[in-house]
């Protein structure tokens, strides 16, 4: 009898031991404080005065704590991940798609359905960005600034052989096609497109990392070089780096932020294409009287850059960007006299009348198109002239 329970004594064992050992690793305070895919604070162990507030929303709260906390949650998760990676070639997290050769694509944020071009923009929305464009290069004009909009296209436009199968073309006409078009009906707004610039550099080298959203440092030149010449136009000394002023050179590491979302950054690794200055960098950090209009308590790693060289013979530059522009800055800190970088698609007037520059750049991501339609300040509306 004895011999016939020890199979399920075993087993009520190893049960039981799969479920303290996670609870031990708890208690023992090793289990992490962020969550490694969510990217986000863990929940706390509840206030003991919500028990006598609410005790329902005290027993959900520690709920979610040990959802968040439990002993070996990264870990097994890590190990879900690479498995089903590994086996099935398949991404476990739904913001992130698993291309062909190795390639990683974002998919949140619509980003597929954009390059799918199942959502266009209405007539009436393009005509209304354009206003709003308008709007921007007469305030600035009035006081002798010119506006330079540049996009930097989706992995997904440069690299679509690479997409996962099945996802493909279905509308005729991508939005930044369609915007474009109707912003070269303005042909005050400078709107720069470097897509095809893009499409043919990529026999040159890979512009894109395969493991992470943003282009390298090469493809971030290529996107520089067109900004530079159509700057050029209007100022004809402004300084213009070459790819002759730099070594070129791959090397591997740690994967890039796709690969962190699927909690494997330090598993898939990225061979990182850079662009190393032969010559010695004049730009220096400079700081600014006014303050940063970005929260670095709730956005930390997005405060404002300032580079300054010095040379009152290039034209000043404020540039509004996202996180396509860290590649840029070194490039840009060096065309100009001046360059604050702002983490905003907001249109700052009160930064504008301080900084006073010669040229305002506005970039965007493919994806964040939308930022175009922000609305002015009533000042830029009105035709406010101070």
């Amino acid at each position: 009898m004895k011999a016939e329970r020890l199979p399920s004594l075993i087993v009520s064992i190893l049960f039981l031991a799969m479920l303290a050992v996670p609870t031990l690793i708890d208690l023992s305070g090793e289990s992490a404080s962020t969550a490694s895919i969510e990217k986000r604070a863990m929940t706390p162990w509840p206030d003991i005065r919500l028990l006598f507030e609410s005790f329902p929303d005290y027993a959900a709260q520690v709920k979610r704590y040990y959802g968040d906390s439990f002993g070996l949650r990264d870990r097994l998760i890590r190990w879900n991940n690479r498995l089903r990676l590994s086996l099935f070639n398949e991404s476990p997290v739904s913001g992130v798609r698993v291309g062909r050769e190795g390639w990683l694509f974002y998919a949140n944020e619509f980003v597929l359905e954009d390059y799918e071009n199942v959502m266009p923009y209405r007539p009436e929305e393009l005509e209304r960005m354009a206003g709003i464009l308008e709007e921007r290069r007469a305030w600035l004009e009035r006081r002798g600034i010119r506006l330079f909009v540049i996009i930097a296209p989706n992995k997904h436009t440069v690299y679509s052989e690479y997409l996962p199968p099945g996802i493909h073309k279905i509308g005729r006409e991508s939005r930044l096609d369609q915007v474009a078009a109707a912003l070269a009906l303005h042909p005050g707004i400078e709107f720069i497109d470097v897509r095809t610039a893009l499409e043919k550099a990529k026999s040159e080298q890979r512009l894109y990392h395969r493991t992470d959203t943003h282009w390298n440092d090469y493809g971030a030149f290529i996107a520089y070089g067109k900004l530079m010449d159509r700057i050029a136009r209007h100022y004809p000394g402004v300084r213009r780096l070459a790819f002759d002023d730099y070594d070129v050179s791959a090397s591997k590491g740690p994967g890039g932020d796709l690969a962190g979302m699927l909690s494997l950054g330090d598993v898939i690794e990225e061979e990182r294409i850079t662009l190393a200055p032969r010559f010695t960098p004049r730009a220096r950090d400079g700081v600014r009287t006014y303050s940063d209009p970005v929260d670095r308590a709730l956005y930390p790693g997005r405060g404002m850059v300032v580079k300054e060289t010095g040379d009152t013979g290039l034209p000043r530059a404020l540039v509004f960007r996202d996180s396509f522009a860290w590649p840029l800055i070194p490039f840009l800190g060096e065309s100009f006299q001046s360059s604050v970088f702002v983490w905003t698609f907001d249109f700052l007037p009160e930064i504008i009348e301080q900084e006073k520059p010669d040229i305002v750049i506005l970039e965007c991501v493919e994806r964040y198109l939308n930022c175009l339609t922000l609305e002015n300040p009533p000042e830029v509306r009105e035709g406010d002239e101070k």
